[in-house]
């Protein structure tokens, strides 16, 4: 069999799509679309209230698929068999970090649900009495989307584009805009469904990958032990201890994940708008637990999908011969070459590229919406005054644009390569800080407005000068060795050569630019907390400002004075009657 694949590989060029896959891949798309236009029609209430919080009527499954696929992007499913393939399976404990999802079920979840907020970032305003704190994070989660969703859009569009013949603008222009135009016409409830069906195509589209290469191999046991001899799999390859100048440990890795997923799914606007849609508490808390099974199995998939790609092109690497220029094009470049013999297979793997990248903008769309009309719009008199039909269409406006910005920076993304690590670093260097954020506000009375500022621009100022700063001296990751022996004799083959640079080739101080990637979001959150702590201490604490303790999280209450209820109107109604007497 693999003689056959060498063969092949010596005549190989970009797959084409056959009328079945245009089909397959057509279909999604117009799904998609129809589950806004549905939405668009069906909706009754033509409010912010049903447009951003579907009427707070949703139930825990579909919400939960869409918790995931918010966060599963295409580069996920492009980079996770990429990393099995190149560095090994020990990416594979990232499975161990969902043990912060109870965390976050238990101690933020509930507080959260229960002040009932469009803008989550309005609760820093509550609680430190300060628009500055609120504005600044508000920003600072924008700026990061928009980043990351310009990623989203152009790394697998210029991944499919490499190895196939769809053309990159119109790979970027079709993610951006069906994702732009559902989410504005059908708001937060075509967001949640459709995740649902993109998630689910992702899954299938993933099995098929498997399933192909399980079968050709006749069973797993034989991928798994051609791994092994490579130093893929097998339990040598999880070095233990926290080596924070090491790419991957499994502390690292663990203690990467833990803080990112906390940020994620804690307190971030994304996640915390889903939990305000569910009908109920106990809704809410099944969601947060529904991620986990899935999100396990998504992991598994793509690092099984990277083996069996690894043993398909064991004694031939695609890289080294030429045939792929990065190595997250192995996956787009394997489904062409091994599956385009199967009309529609290679349509389903492109519907599963551009599902991880639509439910992804759709969401940011959304939620980036969402902190635009509660933080900015809504307090300008001439919105404030709008009719609520009339609101409901400026924030639909405000989604769409947006949308198109997204699509715009992936078109600048293209032109500019550096766009791409910088997005990456910022949506890392924020987690943190942000994280460090809430729990000040949360578990920390004395705080002030004045820390919390400090503990954002500090926090991450500091995660992207360490990021920033392994570019710029040439750190990069080194691949593991991919034998080239068994290829075609008219292959030129090159074999990778070594980073230039290795964080052992550097002394004092910068050597400290070597911080693995997975502790940009630890290094922002220390940074924060013991910034925003310092600075409150010196700047007088709360200065003698009364904290709410309806604030405050009921674990720390009774540290708070309880003096009369503080008047605090940042909405024209009462926040009384949203805080539930379960504390």
């Amino acid at each position: 069999m693999l003689e056959g694949v060498f063969e092949s590989l010596a005549s190989v060029s970009r797959g084409s799509f056959s009328w079945p896959d245009y089909l397959v891949f057509g279909g999604m798309l117009a799904s998609s679309l129809a589950i806004g236009i549905f939405y668009a029609i069906k909706s009754r209430n033509k409010s912010n209230d049903e447009f951003l919080l579907g009427s707070r009527s949703l139930t825990c499954f579909p919400v939960s698929i869409s918790l995931l696929a918010s966060y599963i992007s295409a580069i996920l499913v492009l980079g996770g068999p990429a990393e099995a393939y190149y560095h090994g399976i020990q990416w594979w404990v990232i499975c161990a970090g969902q043990i912060a999802l109870p965390i976050v079920a238990v101690v933020f979840m509930p507080f959260f649900y229960n002040l009932g907020l469009i803008s989550m970032y309005e609760y820093l305003e509550m609680r430190y009495g300060s628009r500055w704190v609120r504005c600044t994070a508000s920003g600072m989660y924008v700026v990061q989307m928009l980043l990351y969703q310009a990623v989203v859009i152009y790394a697998p569009a210029l991944a499919l584009a490499s190895v196939t013949d769809f053309p990159l603008w119109s790979s970027i222009i079709t993610v951006g805009l069906i994702a732009s135009v559902y989410t504005a016409i059908g708001g937060m409830k075509a967001v949640i469904w459709t995740d649902v069906l993109q998630l689910f195509i992702l899954i299938v589209g993933l099995f098929s990958v498997v399933i192909k290469g399980l079968v050709d191999f006749g069973g797993f046991e034989r991928v798994w032990e051609i791994g092994r001899r490579h130093d893929r799999t097998g339990s040598h390859i999880f070095t233990y201890g926290y080596v924070p100048y090491q790419r991957h440990t499994v502390s690292n890795i663990v203690i990467g994940i833990i803080v990112s997923t906390l940020s994620q799914y804690a307190c971030t606007q994304t996640t915390v708008q889903r939990y305000v849609t569910m009908k109920n508490l106990t809704h809410s808390y099944m969601a947060i637990f529904l991620v986990i099974p899935f999100f396990i199995l998504l992991i598994s998939l793509s690092m099984v999908a990277g083996l069996v790609l690894f043993a398909t092109y064991e004694g031939c690497d695609p890289l080294a011969a030429g045939l792929i220029a990065k190595k997250d094009q192995i996956l787009p470049f394997y489904v062409m070459e091994r599956m385009s013999a199967f009309p529609g297979l290679p349509g389903l793997f492109v519907a599963c590229i551009f599902s991880g990248s639509l439910s992804t903008i759709s969401s940011g769309v959304n939620s980036q919406a969402a902190v635009t009309w509660e933080d900015v719009f809504s307090k300008i008199p001439f919105f404030a005054r709008l009719s609520l039909t009339a609101q409901a269409g400026v924030t639909k406006f405000i989604a769409l644009t947006y949308g198109m910005l997204a699509l715009g920076l992936a078109f600048v993304a293209g032109s500019m390569g550096g766009v791409l690590q910088a997005a990456i670093a910022v949506t890392s260097s924020v987690a943190g800080p942000l994280l460090a954020v809430f729990i000040m506000a949360l578990f920390m009375p004395f705080t002030n407005t004045k820390g919390a500022c400090v503990c954002l621009l500090l926090g991450t100022g500091v995660a992207l000068g360490f990021s920033f700063g392994a570019t710029a001296v040439g750190l990069k990751p080194e691949l593991l060795p991919s034998p080239t022996d068994a290829c075609p004799p008219n292959l030129n083959i090159t074999v990778s050569a070594p980073p230039a640079v290795r964080v052992s080739d550097l002394n004092y101080p910068a050597k400290l630019l070597g911080l693995s990637y997975t502790q940009m979001g630890p290094l922002g959150l220390v940074v924060g907390i013991v910034s925003g702590i310092l600075v409150s201490l010196v700047t007088g604490m709360s200065r003698g400002r009364r904290v709410d303790p309806k604030f405050i999280h009921p674990w720390v209450r009774w540290s708070v004075p309880q003096p009369e209820v503080v008047a605090m109107r940042v909405k024209e109604h009462s926040y009384d009657n949203k805080i539930s007497t379960q504390f």
